[in-house]
This record gives C-alpha cells, sequence and structure tokens, in this order.
C-alpha cells in the first residue's frame, strides 16, 4: 500500500510545488516628429563684378569673407570681399543631420557655384541642446563665356537642404 501512495505523491508533486503566472502592463508612446527649418540669418552677398578688357573666363568672386585676388585678369571683384550667407538649421534637440548646399547656375556667361569644382557640400551637423546649428555658406561667380556677360543685374539662387540622419 505504500507504494502506490508514494507513487502518487512523487507524481504530484511537480504539480503542486511549481507555479506560474502571466503579468502585462501597459505604456503610452508617442512619436514627435519635429519639423528642421532653415532661417537665413545673413544673406549671401557679392560685391559688384567687374569685367575689363584684361579679364580672362574663368575669372572669380568668391564670397568666403576674405579678400579676392587683387589680379583685374583673374578677378571679378579684385581686393573686394563677398560675404557668406549664414542660416539657422532649428529642429530636434542633439539630432544629427546632413545638410546639402549646391549651386551650379549659369546666366548670361556668369556662372554660379559653391566652389571651384561645382560639387556640392555635404555635412554632417548635430544640433545642440536647443536644437539648432549654424551653417556659413560660401559661394562663387565665375566667368565662363566673356562673350555672353551682359552689363546687368543677374539674379542666382542655390539650395540648401537638411534631413535628420
Amino acid at each position: 500500500m505504500r507504494k502506490p501512495l508514494l507513487w502518487v505523491l512523487l507524481v504530484m508533486l511537480p504539480i503542486v510545488g511549481t507555479s506560474a503566472k502571466e503579468f502585462g502592463f501597459q505604456v503610452n508612446y508617442e512619436a514627435v516628429k519635429t519639423v528642421l527649418e532653415i532661417i537665413e540669418v545673413k544673406k549671401l552677398q557679392f560685391p559688384d563684378l567687374l569685367s575689363d578688357n584684361s579679364t580672362e573666363e574663368g575669372a572669380y568672386c568668391s564670397a568666403t569673407g576674405t579678400p579676392n585676388p587683387n589680379n583685374s585678369a583673374r578677378s571679378l571683384c579684385p581686393g573686394l570681399i563677398g560675404q557668406p550667407g549664414v542660416f539657422d538649421i532649428v529642429g530636434a534637440a542633439n539630432a544629427t543631420i546632413v545638410l546639402t548646399h549646391t549651386a551650379d547656375h549659369t546666366i548670361n556667361g556668369l556662372r554660379l557655384t559653391t566652389n571651384k569644382h561645382a560639387t556640392p557640400i555635404v555635412k554632417t551637423l548635430r544640433l545642440n541642446a536647443s536644437g539648432t546649428a549654424e551653417y556659413v555658406a560660401q559661394s562663387m561667380i565665375t566667368l565662363v563665356d566673356k562673350d555672353a556677360a551682359n552689363s546687368s543685374e543677374y539674379y542666382f539662387t542655390f539650395d540648401i537642404s537638411v534631413a535628420y540622419q
């Protein structure tokens, strides 16, 4: 008689001695999308451009905040200073962004570019704790066709785009 009772107790022991129960909880989640903004703080500015008989195609004027070359054959603004544009990028605090600055615009023999190679400028920037970063946009205007360039006022455009990384 002891064996059957012992057998029943051994079989029931794992069932009686263990317990499992599932627990759960609720959490709220909200996806906040902070839009990136580009604010022009200071306009990109070039001095008046000048071409004379000695000015060669390829002569340029840059807006870097430093004096341009004094040589009128190679410069469209000898000794003058073009000012870069200044832009504030505003978005989510401490976010990393990718900024792309492009300019390749030709009007009547004058060409606006971001640099001598006319390549886009791509930069990774980190917004500060207030959600801002500053970008300084330099560019240059080059005489590409002296015969097509006219005495006139020119209106050039360039693009700055930003995206969260």
